[in-house]
C-alpha cells in the first residue's frame, strides 16, 4: 500500500469547501431553529388536538425531540456512506433531505383539515429532517478539513461552526419578521413562509456545494483500497480509544454549551422574570458573538495547536461556571449579557472552533466521516437533548443555580480529560503534517511513540 502524500490543497479549494460547508451548516440550523420556534408557538394548536393546551405543547415539543433522537441514526447511515462513496455526494444528499423536509412541513395541512394524519406526517418529516442533519455538520468539518492546507486547516474548518450559529440566529429572526409582517394571519398561514424559504436557501447552497470537488484524502484512501466494509464497525473493533476521545470532547459542546445556549432562556424568563423578547435578544447576542469569534479561534488553533486550545477552553469553562451564575442571578441585564458572552466566547466558541479540525485529525481517512458523525451525534443526543431537563430538575431540587454550575463543571472536566488523553492518538506538533493527516496509523500509543508529544 502506497503512502505517497497527495498534493496539498490550495487556498482556493479551501475557501470553496469552507464556504460550501458553512452554508450547509447554516441551512441545517436554520431549519432546526425554525422548528423549535414553531413547536412553541404554532404546532401545539395547529397539528394537535386543542382540548388541552398543555398536552398540545408537550406533544409539539415531543416532535421537536424526535429530530434529535433521529440524528445519531442519520450520522451512522450517512457517515458510513461518506466513507464508502465520498464526502461530496453524501453532503449533497443530506442537505437536500433537510431542505425538502423543512419545506414540506410548511405545506402540511392542519389537524382540522386531515385529522390524525397531520401530526403523523409532521413526525415523519421531522425524522427525515433529523436524519439529514445527523451527518451534515460532521461532513462539513471533514470536507473543509480535508480540503484545506495543513497550516490553515483549523481556520477553514471553523467556518462550519460559525454557520451553525448564524443559521440559528437567522431562523429565529426570519420567524419573528414573518410574525411581525403577517400579524393575525401568522397562525393561519404566516408561519409557513420561513419554512418555504428553506427551498431558496437549499437552491443557493446546492449551487455552491456543486462546485466543490471530492477530497484527495478520500480519493487516496479509495485508490489504496483502505475503505472498510463497515467503517463504524472497524472503529468500534480497533479504535475504541479514538472514539472515546471524540465522545468525551463533545461533553463540552453538548452537556456544557446547551446550558448557556438553550436552558438559560428558560432560567431568565421563568426564574428571573425576564420578558421573552429580552431573553431572545440576549440569546441572539450570544449566537452572533460566538459566530464572529469562531474563525479567530480557528486561526489561533492553527498557531498554538488544536489540543492546547481545546483544553484551555474546557478549563476556562469549568472555572467560569460559578461566576457566570453569580452574575446571571444578579438580575442586572448588563451583567447577564457579560456573564453569558464571556462563557460563550471564552469557553464554547473556543472549544467549538478547535474541535472541528481536532476531530478530523483524530480519525484515519477511511473511517473519518463515520467516526466524527457517530461521536458528535450520539453524545449530542444523550447530552444536548437532556441538558435542559437536567438543569431544570437540579434548580427545582435545590432552589438555587449552584447545582447547574456543578453540572457544567462536570461536563467540562470530562472533555478536558478526554482531550488530554488524545495525546495517545494525535499531536499538536504534527497537525500541520500531511502524512500524519492522511495516514493515521490505527495503533496504540506504545506502537506509535512519535505521535505522542
Amino acid at each position: 500500500m502506497t503512502t505517497t502524500s497527495p498534493t496539498p490543497p490550495t487556498r482556493e479549494q479551501a475557501r470553496r469547501a469552507a464556504a460550501a460547508s458553512a452554508v450547509g451548516s447554516l441551512v441545517e440550523w436554520y431549519d432546526f431553529a425554525l422548528y423549535g420556534a414553531a413547536a412553541a408557538l404554532v404546532f401545539n394548536t395547529y397539528f394537535f388536538v386543542n382540548e388541552s393546551p398543555t398536552a398540545g405543547l408537550v406533544a409539539s415539543f415531543a416532535t421537536f425531540a424526535v429530530g434529535y433522537f433521529a440524528r445519531p441514526f442519520g450520522g451512522i447511515v450517512f457517515g458510513h456512506l461518506g466513507d464508502k462513496i465520498g464526502r461530496k455526494p453524501v453532503m449533497i444528499a443530506t442537505l437536500t433531505l433537510m431542505g425538502i423536509s423543512t419545506a414540506l412541513i410548511g405545506l402540511l395541512p392542519s389537524y382540522d383539515a386531515i385529522g390524525v394524519a397531520a401530526p403523523v406526517l409532521l413526525v415523519l418529516l421531522r425524522i427525515l429532517q433529523g436524519l439529514g442533519a445527523g451527518a451534515e455538520y460532521a461532513g462539513a468539518i471533514v470536507l473543509s478539513s480535508e480540503s484545506a492546507p495543513p497550516a490553515h486547516r483549523g481556520f477553514y474548518a471553523s467556518w462550519s461552526g460559525a454557520g451553525v450559529w448564524v443559521g440559528s440566529a437567522l431562523g429565529l429572526a426570519t420567524f419573528q419578521v414573518s410574525l411581525y409582517l403577517t400579524g393575525d394571519a401568522f397562525l393561519v398561514w404566516g408561519w409557513r413562509i420561513p419554512f418555504l424559504m428553506s427551498l431558496v436557501m437549499l437552491a443557493i447552497s446546492l449551487y455552491i456545494r456543486r462546485k466543490v470537488r471530492e477530497t484527495s484524502s478520500f480519493e487516496e484512501a479509495k485508490n489504496d483500497e483502505q475503505i472498510e466494509a463497515v467503517p463504524l464497525v472497524s472503529l468500534l473493533r480497533t479504535d475504541k480509544g479514538r472514539l472515546a476521545v471524540a465522545l468525551g470532547s463533545n461533553f463540552m459542546l453538548s452537556g456544557f454549551s446547551y446550558i448557556p445556549q438553550v436552558w438559560v432562556l428558560s432560567h431568565l424568563t421563568n426564574d428571573l422574570g425576564y420578558a421573552a423578547m429580552a431573553a431572545l435578544g440576549i440569546n441572539a447576542t450570544l449566537l452572533l458573538a460566538g459566530s464572529a469569534a469562531m474563525p479567530f479561534f480557528g486561526r489561533i488553533g492553527d498557531r498554538i495547536g488544536r489540543r492546547k486550545l481545546f483544553m484551555f477552553g474546557a478549563a476556562f469553562g469549568a472555572v467560569w461556571a460559578f461566576p457566570m451564575f453569580w452574575l446571571v442571578d444578579s438580575g442586572s441585564t448588563p451583567l447577564v449579557v457579560l456573564a453569558l458572552v464571556v462563557c460563550f466566547v471564552g469557553a464554547v466558541a473556543t472549544c467549538y472552533a478547535s474541535q472541528a479540525a481536532f476531530l478530523a485529525e483524530l480519525f484515519p481517512p477511511a473511517t473519518r466521516y463515520s467516526g466524527v458523525a457517530f461521536a458528535r451525534e450520539v453524545s449530542g443526543a444523550l447530552l444536548g437533548g437532556t441538558a435542559p431537563l437536567v438543569a431544570t430538575a437540579l434548580i427545582a431540587w435545590a432552589d438555587a443555580s449552584w447545582p447547574v454550575a456543578c453540572w457544567m463543571v462536570a461536563n467540562a472536566a470530562v472533555a478536558l480529560v478526554a482531550v488530554y488523553f488524545s495525546k495517545n492518538y494525535r499531536s499538536d506538533a504534527d497537525q500541520d503534517d500531511v502524512d500524519t493527516f492522511d495516514h493515521v496509523a490505527r495503533t496504540s500509543a506504545a506502537a506509535t511513540p512519535a505521535a505522542v508529544r
